[in-house]
Parts: structure tokens; C-alpha cells; sequence
């Protein structure tokens, strides 16, 4: 069997885990479960790429610093985000981890705080949001869109919060799978949290461990 290619087949998967029946359509729902579907999908899949590092969401790119913001304090330089900003990894040579200073950067505003330059511009490296490829994606990411999708499709249906537990611990043994086989290319590390990413994409709560 094929790997799930587009958004309808991944919602289906999920429903699939609920007992639910299959859907057509998120981009004109007509049903119910379409328009569930429709809201939960996007915002699922920002979720799981914010809370989980996987290759290939890692985007490399050079920004500019802004000419019409300016830090109040503590920081020189601005640089605006990325439209497609998920998490932020690197700034230049440093990744972004447990043991980076505090004094480093900041993110606010829709910005990179930092005194970090390269001239005019900043490489970053950092999540992208990479929710239109799903053919690219990694099968463990894929599965665990699935199990997330199906536990807040779950809520709004009001199925039993057991069903519920029993998705969210499915999750977290795919989890660490991913963990695993990302181990065996390169050992785990932990990736600092932004705060203001996170108040923005609804206050998730980011694992900290690097996956394939």
C-alpha cells in the first residue's frame, strides 16, 4: 500500500483509528466530519512539527535585518522571521540548546533579537512549515500526525477520554522510535522552546528531542 499522500488520506487514517467513516473532501467540506477535519488537520500538523524535530521540515536561510525595527534594549539588530517560521534551530554556528545564553537573542515582535551578524544579514536554521509535502514526509512523522489528529478529532466528537489516553500513549511510543532510529545516525540533543512561538501556535509544549 502506498504511503498517504495528501491531507484527505491522512484525516482518514486518523478517523480510521476512532472507528469513524471515511471523508472526501477538507478543502469544501460538506459533512460534519469534513469540517472537523478541516480545522483540526492545519493546525495538527504545525503542532507536531513544533513539538518534534525531523529533517526534513529543516529549512536553511539568510535574513535580513530590518530597517524600520529596532530592539528598545539589550539587542542591536532585528531580523524579521520567516512567513513559514515553525522553531527556531541555529543562529549562525550556534545551535540553539539547553546551554545557550540567555543573552544570545531573543524572539518578539515577529523577530530575532540578537547582536549576531554577518553584515547585513543572519543565517538561521530553523523548522519550516512544511504541511503542503506530504509526500516528503518521514513515515514516523506521517504516523505521528495521525495519532495527534485522531486524539483532538476525538474531543470535539466526545468520544471517551480512555480512547483518548490510549492514542496519546500510541503517540508517545512512536515517539520514541523516532528517537531510536534518529539515535543510531546521530545521538538526541535538546532544542531550546521559544516562548512567543509557542503563545502563538496555541501554547503547545515542545519535546525537546531531535528526530530523523
Amino acid at each position: 500500500m502506498a504511503a498517504p499522500s495528501t491531507a484527505v488520506e491522512i484525516c482518514n487514517l486518523a478517523l480510521d483509528r476512532l472507528g469513524q467513516r471515511d471523508i472526501s473532501s477538507i478543502d469544501s467540506p460538506s459533512t460534519e466530519l469534513e469540517t472537523i477535519c478541516a480545522r483540526q488537520f492545519p493546525e495538527t500538523v504545525r503542532e507536531v512539527l513544533r513539538r518534534y524535530i525531523f529533517n526534513f521540515a529543516r529549512k536553511l536561510d539568510e535574513i535580513e535585518a530590518s530597517e524600520t525595527v529596532t530592539p528598545a534594549f539589550g539587542f542591536t539588530y532585528a531580523f524579521e522571521l520567516p512567513e513559514d517560521f515553525i522553531r527556531l534551530l541555529a543562529l549562525g554556528d550556534t545551535t540553539i540548546n539547553d546551554d545557550t545564553p540567555g543573552a544570545l537573542y531573543t524572539l518578539s515582535e515577529g523577530h530575532i533579537f540578537t547582536d549576531i551578524t554577518d553584515g547585513d544579514d543572519l543565517k538561521i536554521s530553523y523548522i519550516y512549515e512544511a504541511t503542503d509535502i506530504i509526500e516528503l514526509w518521514d513515515p514516523l512523522f506521517t504516523r505521528l500526525v495521525v495519532l495527534h489528529l485522531a486524539a483532538n478529532i476525538a474531543y470535539k466528537l466526545t468520544l471517551k477520554n480512555s480512547l483518548i489516553r490510549e492514542i496519546r500513549e500510541d503517540a508517545a511510543d512512536v515517539a520514541l522510535a523516532a528517537a531510536a532510529v534518529a539515535g543510531q545516525e546521530k545521538p538526541p540533543r535538546r532544542i531550546e522552546r521559544s516562548r512567543i512561538i509557542t503563545a502563538r501556535r496555541g501554547g503547545l509544549n515542545p519535546d525537546s528531542t531531535r528526530y530523523p
